[in-house]
């Protein structure tokens, strides 16, 4: 008892102190991470205030699709995902030293991941997301009440393509799928730069004989990050820990017993037979091994650039650019430079924050001259950049003209050179009766667009601008409102 109660205080000293990391499971059915992963997850990070992330992809509907029988009102796919977030929310309040009897099992969520319609869960540190795909069955064939579909064939082009039981979501590729569970991780990482995926071991000398849709969500999920070395992985022996000497302590067996007895409890609840009897041999051992550590960072935006472009309009500059995919992108800022050396920021758009189609922007530089430089910046919420290549626009036929652009006037007045000036220019505001109002000079400007902050309070009427450069003067009369 004294080593519960110190387990727990530690608990809860932890999860004020460490309650931004994140850790991943991604697991075929809903039962899997209680019978394989509780003490890991349990113990390791949720006792100590990390935020629990569940990928569950099949619905361990067993070949039911979206039916009920036994006399229950629930479909047997949703009491297997309801078992789930039961234990969800009984592992949280466990952990978190909160024990709110009366708190209801949250509500599911729809929400559209990569275009994908998915179910999530929320209760306390723990995110249920279920894609509810069909069983595979043992060996991958599929049952022929979902179709004899599986993850198996899926990956093994059998199929063309896989849909939810419920036919919310269909993935045409298996890079699709891929793609849905690296968005799902991306959206619910925060703040940290290196995190935990938790999974099948792939390795069938050290795992043999898995169940088809253990194996084939593992490859999903390891895929997926396969190239993002900032996941680190942690491997789970699961049907074959069977065969495995216990290695869990009385404590470790009790939190692991206890996960999967209310999963259990839901599905007698909802008059289903309860599986206890038939999975107990796995709850006293965890084989888990590292496959590998995290290394780097998450700084690499998750944006894919389409195109990054500019063409003459005029004497103007239209840029264009598209996306065909956003994750939590914040912004995207413009740079322009003359000389291909020194850039300054000339636009800042908001950018989609997640999107799955084709995103198209546009912005008309007003200033541009005979060469202009440009390169794009895209920004995402945590402050991470990354930038496009220069594109180089040029108007060689252009000559030197000058002309206002604040006319009628208020508080400033700004004159656009067609070409940047060069040397200093010189202003000077000029009331009717030939008074000099205000006067002016700028040097080394790095635009074509002058702005002359005049320093007089002027009364409304019409005045003459007289712009000299380069040996030429230039006069125009404006309007002040």
């Amino acid at each position: 008892m004294k080593r519960i109660f110190l387990l727990l205080t530690i608990s809860l000293f932890a999860i004020k102190t460490r309650s931004q990391d994140v850790v991943y499971a991604v697991v075929s059915d809903p039962d899997d991470w209680q019978l394989f992963m509780s003490n890991n997850l349990i113990n390791t990070d949720l006792s100590n205030g990390h935020k629990l992330v569940v990928i569950t992809l099949t619905s361990a509907d067993e070949g039911n699709g979206t039916s009920s029988f036994n006399g229950s009102a629930i479909p047997y796919y949703l009491a297997k995902e309801r078992g789930s977030v039961y234990s969800s929310k009984f592992v949280y309040d466990f952990a978190a030293l909160s024990f709110p009897n009366t708190s209801l099992l949250p509500s599911a969520q729809t929400v559209t991941v990569y275009g994908k319609s998915l179910t999530k869960y929320v209760y306390g540190n723990v995110v249920n997301y279920f894609l509810r795909l069909p069983d595979g069955g043992p060996a991958g064939a599929g049952y022929s009440g979902t179709g004899n579909k599986s993850l198996k064939k899926f990956k093994d082009g059998t199929i063309s393509s896989i849909s939810s039981i419920t036919n919310a979501a269909t993935w045409n590729t298996w890079n699709e799928l891929l793609t849905t569970i690296y968005f799902i991780m991306v959206i619910e990482k925060g703040p940290d730069q290196q995190v935990w995926l938790n999974t099948t071991n792939l390795n069938t000398v050290v795992n043999p004989n898995d169940n088809s849709d253990h194996m084939y969500a593992g490859m999903a999920a390891q895929e997926a990050v396969a190239t993002r070395l900032w996941v680190g992985i942690n491997e789970y022996v699961m049907d074959h820990s069977s065969n495995l000497a216990a290695n869990l302590n009385n404590e470790e067996y009790q939190f692991a017993t206890g996960a999967y007895h209310i999963f259990d409890w839901s599905l007698t609840k909802d008059k289903y037979s309860p599986k206890i009897n038939s999975v107990r041999a796995w709850l006293p051992m965890e084989y888990t091994s590292v496959k590998r550590s995290p290394i780097g960072n998450s700084g690499t935006l998750p944006i894919t650039l389409l195109n990054f472009s500019g063409s003459l309009k005029g004497n103007n500059v239209l840029l264009d650019w598209s996306t065909s995919l956003e994750i939590n992108s914040k912004e995207f800022q413009i740079e322009k430079s003359n000389d291909g050396i020194t850039y300054r920021k000339l636009y800042t758009t908001p950018a989609a924050g997640n999107s799955t189609i084709v995103k198209k922007y546009n912005y008309l530089d007003i200033e541009a001259t005979e060469v202009n430089y440009y390169r794009l910046k895209m920004v995402d919420v945590d402050g991470f950049t990354k930038q496009s290549d220069v594109i180089i626009v040029k108007n060689p036929g252009l000559s030197q003209t000058v002309s206002t652009i604040t006319n009628p006037f208020k508080d400033h007045i700004s004159v656009r050179f067609a070409k940047i000036p060069k040397g200093g220019v010189s202003l000077k505001l000029i009331d009717l009766s030939g008074r000099v109002i205000s006067t002016g000079e700028v040097y080394n400007s790095i635009s074509s667009i002058i702005r002359f902050d005049y320093n007089k309070t002027l009364s409304q009427g019409i005045y003459i601008l007289q712009v000299t450069n380069d040996g030429k003067q230039y006069s125009f009369k404006l309007v002040k409102e």
